[in-house]
């Protein structure tokens, strides 16, 4: 019997072995060196409920985790915020700077990670702005798989339209 998409993503997730071999593929395909992926991000990963997700969403999780991390192994704090379950802290914040520290809880301000979340963010809102907000062009000038993964990062840094950011 075939599986579907959502078990299959949930069983790589569940699996470090899977879950290894996923993170050394990508940093293939990407050219980089590939990195150890450590049981803590591999316990979030496992807690998170893949169901309504799919295996490109996992993916896209581990590769965006790989070029993240800044050592030679990828930790729980690597592991974005939606999937840690710190989503609900980052929408509540309000001003630009609390966005920025939402994006990675773990990282204390003046951090390169802060700094990267910081200028993720100021990335995306120039790229927004040239595309009128409109968001699958942003994505597509962006280089990132789809719309949908644009979403989620827009929403990692609490930004929904023009003027709300």
């Amino acid at each position: 019997m075939r599986r579907g998409r959502a078990e299959c993503a949930s069983s790589t997730a569940c699996r470090p072995s899977a879950t290894q071999r996923a993170v050394i593929a990508i940093a293939v395909q990407l050219g980089v060196r590939p990195k150890t992926i450590e049981p803590g991000a591999v316990s979030l990963l496992t807690a998170y409920d893949w169901r309504k997700n799919n295996v490109r969403e996992l993916r896209n999780c581990l590769e965006r985790m790989l070029i993240a991390s800044d050592g030679p192994s990828i930790g729980s704090g690597d592991v974005p915020p939606e999937i840690r379950g710190d989503a609900g802290r980052a929408s509540r914040s309000t001003s630009g700077d609390e966005h920025d520290e939402a994006a990675d809880a773990s990282a204390p301000p003046g951090t390169l990670k802060a700094l990267k979340a910081q200028a993720e963010r100021q990335i995306l809102l120039a790229a927004l702005e040239t595309h009128d907000w409109h968001v699958t062009r942003t994505a597509e000038a962006l280089g990132l798989a789809d719309h949908s993964s644009l979403l989620k990062i827009m929403r990692r840094h609490g930004l929904s339209k023009r003027g709300s950011s």
